[in-house]
């Protein structure tokens, strides 16, 4: 009996001592660092954290920068930097020199295809990704699923200055979550 007891505690223990939390940030690579950060300053009032690499600094290359983030040999991250948007996951982005790189700029691609930013103004802040420099692949327009349908539920697609895909959404008439679901999905604070 003690035997099970020690081992529920150990258990209890290091559930404790690994709990995920959630995102800390989304790693997004520019081909302009001033730039990108113009255009989250202007869309979503970003403010920078801080610069973790400079260029003033040695470029991030060789066999620690292929272990670290499997960088390709004869490329280098010569620029890091964080920026906070509201109360969501930072985001940092990365200026990388090499010959070969190309835009995620559809869903269909595998890996990371866009970031998702909750507004409480749909057409302002697509007016606002407009005036950036971003283009908007349609108007806003509503959602159109009966789980986040909903009057005063948007969505709109746009692209970044550098091609990148970037969705604005609004749901502030709630979402009508399935009998089955398992908890509501993460929504910025007001």
């Amino acid at each position: 009996m003690q035997k099970v007891n020690e081992t529920e505690m150990e258990k209890k223990i290091e559930a404790k001592t690994h709990e995920i939390r959630g995102i800390d940030h989304i790693g997004l690579t520019v081909p302009d660092i001033e730039e990108a950060t113009e255009f989250f300053k202007k869309v979503f009032n970003a403010k920078v954290c801080y610069d973790v690499h400079t260029p003033d600094m040695p470029p991030q290359r060789g066999k620690s920068a292929k272990r670290n983030v499997n960088l390709p040999e004869g490329t280098s991250i010569d620029h890091i930097r964080l920026l906070r948007i509201g109360n969501t996951p930072c985001v940092e982005l990365f200026h990388i020199k090499t010959n070969k790189q190309s835009v995620v700029d559809t869903i269909v691609n595998f890996g990371l295809t866009h970031l998702a930013f909750y507004t409480d103004n749909i057409e302002l802040s697509a007016k606002k990704f407009v005036e950036a420099g971003g283009t908007l692949c349609s108007d806003p327009h509503p959602l159109p699923s009966e789980i986040e349908g909903g009057e005063k539920n948007y969505w709109v697609y746009g692209q970044a200055p550098w091609g990148s895909l970037i969705e604005l959404i609004s749901y502030s008439s709630g979402i009508h979550y399935p009998e089955k679901s398992e908890v509501d999905r993460w929504t910025p604070d007001c």
